[in-house]
């Protein structure tokens, strides 16, 4: 049993934990599985079990000849490749009894328009040589623009499984495509838990962190991003906006007697710690390590379990604050965030990011304390829950292959 994973974005904690939860949860079923990720980023995934393989992006530049190689390996069916990339690449999508669009971001639709035709390719290969393929919860939409729409409505249109891991993202596809048939689940982070006790040993060693915690009655985790790198968001009024609202909302935080605990989701050459350095203090902030193996998506989760609240900009920081049952607040930009609160009836402690004021984050955040004990019972009454309709993406999957190897 052979899986194919495309689309998987590296150097983000967010995205490597859907991704690992995903490769989890299917091994934990299919043992023998062997699964390869063709990673779209610079760095591998740590961690991985030794039934994973990466491989590289494919182009794995952007460059004129990588991206004329790229196209021509398309447009021959795999035929034409000379690449290390290009071949190793064909050899795993021939090899697949199935190809599994990774969970992440809305890269199919509007939002990332300018480079979403290079995962419309990749996805269109596998539909032309007859080999099955989904959506394994990503968020995706909106398709207003009228770009790229012959091929995206061929690539949906052809999996064997469309799966969203939002509502609104349900509801674009509703619109676009009203023939195909679209399920949602919930994001693929939320289905595997983390190995406490491993963790436990991990958390013993970062003594620094462990101590900043214990000397703080109240920690409260923090992500936040500038937009800076966002096609709709970037060089806008956000970029000076943002941090002004947040240094002042942290220094409020700090003077009230909290501990800030600054959990960077993207590391490498995009990182978050770039920003959250202009909101570091001394002896009231605390600043998790972003790029070692060992503090991988799992040890964001655990950690996050052990704060008394987040602030999130991060969409899956907010992910991970729901599956660890600590109470937050999130920021959205996108309809991931959205979408996700108001399928588990949090809409109320969620900020679109064009009505983010430190008004509004003030009273937002008042408003979770105040409601703390029945916000924290509530996440604790939809664990369960929120984990056996995540895992319902992979029960797809494993149903896609076991009709495959009747």
């Amino acid at each position: 049993m052979k899986i194919l994973v495309l689309h998987a974005h590296t150097a983000n904690r967010g995205d490597e934990a859907a991704v690992k939860a995903m490769v989890d949860e299917i091994l934990e079923a299919k043992p023998n599985a062997n699964i390869t990720i063709c990673i779209n980023g610079n760095t591998f995934y740590p961690n991985m079990p030794k039934q994973v393989k990466q491989i590289e992006r494919m182009p794995k530049l952007h460059s004129k000849m990588a991206l004329l190689e790229f196209y021509l390996f398309y447009l021959t069916g795999t035929k034409f490749a000379i690449s290390k990339e290009c071949k190793e690449f064909r050899t795993e999508l021939l090899k697949a009894d199935l190809v599994l669009h990774a969970p992440g971001g809305p890269s199919i639709g509007d939002i990332y328009s300018k480079v979403e035709k290079l995962y419309l390719y990749r996805l269109n290969l596998a539909r032309k040589l007859k080999i099955p393929y989904m959506f394994y919860a990503p968020s995706m939409g909106p398709f207003n623009s009228g770009k790229n729409d012959d091929l995206r409505k061929k690539v949906i249109s052809g999996a064997d499984k469309v799966v969203v891991r939002d509502p609104i993202s349900k509801q674009y596809l509703n619109q676009y495509l009203p023939n195909v048939q679209v399920e949602q689940h919930l994001d693929s982070a939320l289905q595997h838990d983390v190995e406490l006790q491993k963790y436990d040993d991990i958390y013993n060693s970062y003594t620094a962190l462990k101590e900043f915690i214990r000397i703080h009655p109240k920690c409260l985790g923090i992500t936040v991003t500038d937009l800076a790198w966002h096609p709709t968001h970037g060089k806008t009024k956000l970029q000076t906006l943002i941090p002004e609202i947040f240094q002042k909302f942290v220094d409020e935080k700090i003077a009230e007697g909290y501990g800030i605990v600054y959990i960077p989701q993207l590391y490498g050459a995009n990182d978050d710690t770039t920003l959250m350095n202009q909101f570091m203090r001394q002896k009231h902030t605390f600043m998790v390590e972003a790029n070692k193996p060992e503090y991988d998506a799992y040890f964001q989760q655990y950690v996050i379990g052990k704060l008394y609240a987040v602030v999130g900009m991060r969409y899956h920081s907010n992910i991970f604050s729901a599956k660890m049952g600590t109470p937050f607040v999130s920021i959205s930009y996108e309809q991931k965030m959205k979408g996700f609160m108001e399928k588990i009836g949090l809409d109320e402690y969620c900020i679109p990011i064009d009505e983010l004021t430190l008004e509004c984050l003030e009273g937002t955040f008042n408003r979770m304390c105040n409601n703390y004990p029945a916000y924290k019972e509530k996440l604790k009454e939809k664990h369960l829950q929120m984990k056996k309709d995540s895992h319902r993406t992979t029960e797809d999957a494993l149903a896609i292959l076991e009709k495959k190897t009747c």
